[in-house]
């Protein structure tokens, strides 16, 4: 206990896992916090004895699941290994307590086994540094992210809360460390899916903060105080996670917010590009329509270009060519993702293997994933052949560096199927090693030894059952049944009696029982000191490794996007500097994915940033009637997404398309409350508009669905119409902004650069069906009571709302009519709206009543019970009138 708690001193926020033999045992409160979550026994050391230690263990094989488990649960798991053997322990001088140390540390963003990884999303560990005592909104920030998991480090610069929220949003790192004082602040920023939060060190280290310098240098950064600090933070953190290893760090590089198309989380949200909004789901996003990557470093890579898609014109044109040139080349295209299947995740195998946590398995992936490098460059030669100007667009060309050398150190060293783990041997190839190739035959002749005593005792003794076996306890020896007892010779040494058997040794089986063992011990050492070694060569190679990663990474995407262009017919777009947009027969990417083929109804889009007049191509505020579930908010959506993949360099689902460049696509779409924050629904509606008015340029593309709905009527047209004006006349962006207020379609006539455009509706004896086709000029009407319909809502219902409408819209106002009563409506009232009209001539307010009553029922609806009862209750109030 003495050692288990001066380990557990130096981390004390962690869970440790303390390995004694086969199990990795938790004491005190480790044990009592993880025994209910991992779902095990929580006993005690010493059972009986008043204040025994609480202590819970998991099998030392089964590890990966309780580890994943705890990390899910935000939780920090310190793994204490034995450094030696019992037996090692006795022969060293002083105490014989088997030497311990803790190997790693895992938390949520420091996870490097493939186990605990996600394939095709990043695990970025973030910290966020602020100067000095300011609050976030107002100061000098820096954030910096890297993924141990595959050595990438990047370094931000955030000037106000909005852009830390962005980038947060963007990179989406599973932890971050931040000071104490801003994590109520973080917490309010990201809402519910808040990461794991740590408190860095104060001060890195010296060493820590040079080598963070050392890395901008390489990479040629400028960094300012506050990025070295964070730089600094999370090196520090990160490699306290993996002690006594050294990370794999491909390089550092910067991340320019201004660079990028931004999409802040709730655009991000909105438009589910990474998870759905119904149940958080990959499937119906754009990531998943739009993926059809061959390897997970392609994966990872296309979701990055989604995440922060290019703002530079040669980016995006430059991976638009390679796309068009798989396009065209279907068979070749086939090929080439055919092969990179055979690709494993090379930059993440490479870090692993920096960090002394290879498998032989996972090097064996990498040997064939190296294989598999000529074939896809000769792959892209042959495109090269096959083009007219016989170049190879830059982003498909995987370079001049195959790694060959390190293949073949590979091949050489490597068995062709490599066992999972290394600890038994059976890893190096034969030939591959003269000193291990002799203790092999050693060993190998040994048992060939052995297998020639077998014979000559059985020929010796007459005993023809005679074995010669082995285990841990005994090591060989001969067993004989007991039916031949009688004949074993008298120089047999027994060993151990069994029900129907005796065991026996012979001075001769112990000899080479030493031989073959000694010889056996000999090669699984040097054995694992070769495995050791091509380790640490392929770690030498790890920077390599991850470049032509990134290259293969930039192949594997940039075909899936051509894949996808190719079965959903998407065109390139054309993209410029001027802040137009024109899309012809756009569609939803994701949505027609989800619909029968041929089913979805594409629409145009045209809008111009600082138009003239609202004709066809030059309106920059397009307002958009119709009904609910019409399509508006879907044609929004898709106009959004179509503007994200044009700028990540991937073709768009239209016929035609030109985009000119977008700074930010903003987006309020969707109500829900924010409980978290206990502001509801239209507080967030605000909150939400009030950044976009505040951040919107006339560069920016915003999406607005609703606006002012969830407010009075008359409060919420007036803001409506004023945030229309002002994104019209102040901001001058390309809008589209959908709205059930068909007042605000009189604004046409005044605000020059706004055009009115509606969802289409056929209609037909009182039942509707929506076309999803946007028309010129507002809505006939809305058609909320044709939708209730739709939705079953009860026949008496929709007939009293059909009557209620009708008065509302011949007086909206309620001048010319006694005003209703929402309880008990008053006989004056209900004559007035009848059918007949007011009471006259006599028939006076019963009779009034008694029409209001009948245009209300439904004779198919009602029972002859019913029917009965309500000719009673009519009859009596006529009588009565």
């Amino acid at each position: 206990m003495r050692q288990f708690l001066e380990i557990k001193s130096r981390y004390p926020d962690s869970i440790l896992m303390f390995r004694m033999g086969d199990f990795y045992e938790m004491f005190f409160e480790d044990a009592v916090t993880v025994a209910p979550i991992l779902d095990i026994a929580l006993t005690s050391r010493d059972k009986g004895v008043e204040n025994a230690v609480p202590m819970a263990g998991v099998p030392y094989h089964a590890i990966s699941g309780y580890l994943r488990t705890l990390v899910e649960r935000g939780m920090k798991v310190a793994i204490c290994e034995q450094m030696e053997t019992p037996e090692e322990a006795k022969r060293r001088k002083g105490p014989n307590i088997v030497r311990r140390e803790v190997v790693r540390v895992v938390t949520p963003g420091a996870l490097i086994d493939e186990d605990h990884l996600p394939l095709a999303e990043p695990n970025y560990l973030a910290a966020l540094t602020i100067h000095g005592d300011q609050a976030p909104g107002k100061a000098d920030a820096a954030i910096a992210l890297l993924d141990i998991s595959a050595g990438d480090f990047i370094v931000i610069t955030a000037t106000d809360e909005d852009t830390i929220r962005a980038e947060l949003a963007r990179f989406a790192p599973k932890e971050i460390l931040a000071h104490a004082k801003h994590h109520p602040w973080i917490k309010a920023a990201l809402g519910p899916g808040t990461p794991r939060l740590e408190t860095p060190e104060a001060q890195p280290a010296d060493d820590v903060a040079q080598r963070a310098s050392a890395l901008a240098d390489g990479a040629k950064i400028e960094l300012s105080a506050v990025m070295h600090r964070a730089a600094s933070q999370v090196l520090a953190y990160a490699e306290a996670t993996q002690p006594g290893q050294t990370l794999l760090i491909a390089r550092m590089r910067r991340h320019e917010p201004a660079a990028h198309l931004v999409v802040d989380e709730t655009t991000i949200r909105n438009l589910e590009l990474f998870s759905t909004l119904r149940d958080g789901r990959r499937k119906g996003t754009l990531l998943w329509a739009v993926d059809a990557t061959r390897t997970a470093m392609g994966a990872r890579m296309l979701r990055s270009w989604l995440a922060a898609p290019a703002r530079n014109l040669s980016t995006i044109r430059a991976r638009a060519d390679g796309i068009e040139a798989l396009v065209a080349e279907a068979a070749l295209r086939d090929e080439l993702q055919s092969r990179l299947k055979d690709v494993r995740d090379v930059v993440r195998l490479a870090a692993r293997a920096r960090l002394g946590t290879i498998a032989p398995r996972e090097l064996g992936a990498l040997r064939d994933s190296l294989k598999a490098l000529p074939d896809l460059c000769e792959r892209v030669a042959e495109l090269a052949s096959r083009r007219t100007d016989g170049t190879v667009p830059p982003v498909l060309a995987l370079g001049d560096d195959l790694l060959t050398d390190v293949r073949d150190d590979l091949i050489a060293t490597l068995v062709d199927d490599p066992p999972a783990i290394s600890r038994e041997g059976g890893v190096i190839r034969t030939g591959a090693d003269k000193a291990l190739d002799e203790q092999r035959a050693l060993r190998d002749g040994g048992r060939e030894a052995l297998a020639g005593i077998e014979t000559r005792e059985r020929e010796r003794t007459g005993i023809p059952t005679l074995k010669i076996q082995h285990n841990r306890v005994f090591g060989y020896y001969l067993e004989v049944s007991k039916s031949h007892l009688s004949k074993v010779p008298k120089d047999y040494v027994r060993k151990q009696t069994l029900v129907n058997a005796e065991r026996y040794v012979t001075e001769e089986l112990a000899g080479y029982e030493a031989k073959v063992l000694g010889a056996q011990a000999q090669a699984l050492a040097r054995e694992l000191e070769l495995f050791a070694a091509l380790r640490g060569r392929v770690s030498e190679a790890g920077e390599r490794l991850c470049s032509i990663g990134e290259r293969l990474a930039t192949l594997d995407a940039v075909a899936g996007l051509a894949e996808i262009a190719a079965r959903y017919d998407y065109v390139r777009p054309t993209m410029v500097e001027a802040p137009v947009l024109d899309i012809e027969q756009g569609r939803h990417p994701v949505v027609e994915r989800m619909l029968d083929a041929g089913t979805f109804v594409p629409n145009d889009a045209a809008l111009q940033a600082h138009g003239g007049n609202a004709g066809d191509k030059d309106a920059r505020v397009w307002l958009i009637t119709g009904p609910n579930m019409g399509g508006k908010s879907t044609v929004m959506r898709q106009v959004g997404l179509i503007a994200i993949l044009a700028h990540a360099g991937s073709f768009v689902p239209a016929a035609s398309a030109t985009i000119g460049l977008v700074d930010r696509v903003f987006t309020r779409v969707g109500a829900a409350d924010d409980l978290g924050r206990g502001d509801s629904t239209f507080m967030v509606e605000m909150r939400e508009t009030a950044q976009i008015l505040a951040q919107a340029s006339p560069r920016s593309l915003v999406l607005l669905d609703e606006i002012g709905r969830g407010t009075a009527t008359f409060d919420g047209l007036a803001l409506a119409w004023a945030i229309v004006e002002h994104l019209h006349d102040q901001v001058g962006c390309r809008t589209m902004f959908a709205t059930h207020y068909h007042e605000l379609c009189g604004l046409e006539g005044v605000l020059a650069g706004l055009r009115n455009v509606h969802l289409t509706v056929h209609e037909h004896r009182g039942k509707i069906v929506f076309l999803h086709q946007i028309a010129k000029g507002p809505a006939g009407r809305s058609y909320g009571i044709a939708v209730g319909r739709l939705a079953g809502l009860p026949a008496a219902v929709l007939r009293r709302a059909t009557r209620i409408l009708g008065r509302l819209e011949a007086d909206p106002y309620g001048a010319g009519k006694p005003q209703l009563d929402l309880f008990t409506p008053t006989a004056e009232a209900l004559a007035a709206q009848s059918p007949a009209g007011p009471a006259t001539d006599g028939v006076g307010a019963a009779a009034a009543e008694v029409l209001a009553s009948l245009a209300d029922a439904d004779p198919d609806e009602l029972s002859p019970r019913a029917a009965h009862a309500l000719l009673r209750d009519l009859v009596e109030r006529v009588r009565e009138g």
